[in-house]
């Protein structure tokens, strides 16, 4: 596979995401989990954004830089919403659409698995770092969605590893 079909394939899957993550957040009853969907749809259109910055700065044979691919991570983002409310405005609802998350999840693994592909196939090294980059946008992806949904529902188990887990700030 060469540089320009690896990049179509991003740009194609990042598109994807966007969608089922706007319908998502549309059937999702909890404040909580239609932010974090809402939030991941946002980032997907920023990675095209970056994915095309790239194509473009490959295109005319320019340094890609080493800005990174986010301004914000997605943690940032959900830590300001969650302060704004009390725990129980985001505990509300049961979520009808666990299924969604479980979905997410399976997306978001093989988001990684198709950018740990592109990496390993890269033929020079900047081509690496920009789809190490995205891997690890995916794995931030995969563990925020685990986190929420393993915090809507199964609150005591979630509880009993905030020591060790992402998002600790949840309690």
């Amino acid at each position: 596979m060469n540089l320009e079909e690896a990049v179509q394939g991003a740009v194609n899957f990042e598109r994807k995401g966007v969608s089922f993550y706007m319908e998502l957040a549309s059937q999702t009853e909890n404040r909580l989990g239609r932010r974090l969907f809402y939030t991941l749809a946002k980032e997907e259109v920023e990675h095209i954004l970056i994915i095309d910055d790239i194509r473009r700065k490959l295109d005319k044979g320019e340094a890609l830089g080493q800005d990174p691919l986010m301004k914000t991570t997605i943690e940032e983002q959900m830590k300001e919403y969650f302060s704004a409310f009390k725990v129980e405005q985001l505990q509300e609802k049961k979520m009808s659409n666990l299924d969604g998350y479980e979905m997410a999840m399976d997306i978001e693994n093989k988001g990684f698995e198709m950018y740990d592909k592109f990496f390993r196939e890269a033929e020079d090294e900047k081509t690496r770092d920009f789809f190490k980059k995205m891997k690890e946008e995916e794995k931030r992806h995969f563990d925020a969605l685990q986190n929420v949904y393993y915090y809507l529902t199964d609150r005591d188990h979630w509880f009993s590893e905030t020591e060790s887990k992402v998002w600790n700030w949840m309690v």
